[in-house]
C-alpha cells in the first residue's frame, strides 16, 4: 500500500512538472485563451483509476402532466342544427310549463269561487237558524208568561194542587219565573214532599253542573 501511494505521488509530481514546462513554452495556454469552455464539472481521475458507471437505472425525464377529460371534449361542439333543435325543445318545455301554470291558476280561481259561494250559503243558513231560535225563544217566553199569568189569577190552593201533579220541570220553570210574593202562597199549599223537591232544585240550579247535588230528592 505504501509503494502504491509513493507511485501516485511521483506520477503527480511528473504531471505538475510537465504542465509548468508547457506554460513556459506556450504562454497562451496559461491564460486559457482558445480553450473550449467547460460546461460541466470536470472529474480528475488518479493514475490507475477507471471511470465507474453509475449504479442503478438512470431516471428518465418525467412525462408532461395529462389533463383529465381534455380529450373527451374534442369534437363536442354543437352544430347550428343541434343548437336550433335544443332551443326548440327548451321553448316547447317552457310553453308546457306555462300552460300547466295557467291551468293550475284557473283551478285555484274556481276553487276560490266555490268556497266563496259555500261561505255565503253557510252565512245565510246561520242567519236563518239564529232567526228561528230567536222566534222559538220568544214564543217560549210568551207561552211561559201566559202560563204564569194563569196561575197568578188562580187561588194558591188550586194552583198548588195542579202543580203537585205537573211535570217537575214545568213547575220549576213557572215558580222560578214567578214573582216570589205570588209563588210563596202556592208553594205553601203544595205537599211537603213536592215543596221540598221544588225548593232543592231551585237552589241547586244556580250552581255549576259539577257542584249540583240532586241526590235524595223525592218528587212525590
Amino acid at each position: 500500500m505504501a509503494k502504491f501511494l509513493v507511485g501516485k505521488v511521483l506520477i503527480g509530481g511528473l504531471v505538475i512538472t510537465a504542465f509548468a514546462k508547457a506554460a513556459v513554452s506556450f504562454p497562451e495556454l496559461a491564460t486559457g485563451e482558445d480553450l473550449p469552455a467547460i460546461t460541466g464539472p470536470a472529474i480528475v481521475l488518479a493514475a490507475g483509476e477507471e471511470e465507474k458507471e453509475p449504479e442503478g437505472p438512470v431516471p428518465a425525464e418525467a412525462p408532461p402532466p395529462v389533463v383529465a377529460g381534455l380529450g373527451d371534449k374534442v369534437g363536442m361542439c354543437e352544430t347550428p342544427e343541434e343548437v336550433l333543435r335544443n332551443l326548440a325543445k327548451e321553448r316547447s318545455l317552457l310553453e308546457e310549463q306555462r300552460e300547466a301554470m295557467n291551468l293550475r291558476e284557473a283551478e285555484l280561481t274556481l276553487a276560490k269561487e266555490k268556497l266563496g259561494i259555500e261561505k255565503a250559503a253557510l252565512t245565510e243558513l246561520k242567519g236563518s237558524i239564529e232567526d228561528l231560535l230567536a222566534r222559538v225563544e220568544a214564543q217560549q217566553t210568551e207561552d211561559l208568561d201566559r202560563l204564569i199569568s194563569f196561575y197568578k189569577n188562580m187561588k194558591p190552593a188550586e194552583a198548588a194542587g195542579i202543580m203537585d201533579e205537573m211535570d217537575i220541570e214545568v213547575t220549576i220553570m213557572v215558580l222560578g219565573t214567578m214573582n216570589p210574593r205570588t209563588a210563596a202562597p202556592i208553594l205553601a199549599k203544595m205537599t211537603p214532599v213536592r215543596a221540598r223537591a221544588v225548593s232543592k232544585i231551585i237552589l241547586e240550579r244556580g250552581q255549576l253542573p259539577g257542584d249540583q247535588d240532586l241526590t235524595g230528592i223525592r218528587l212525590n
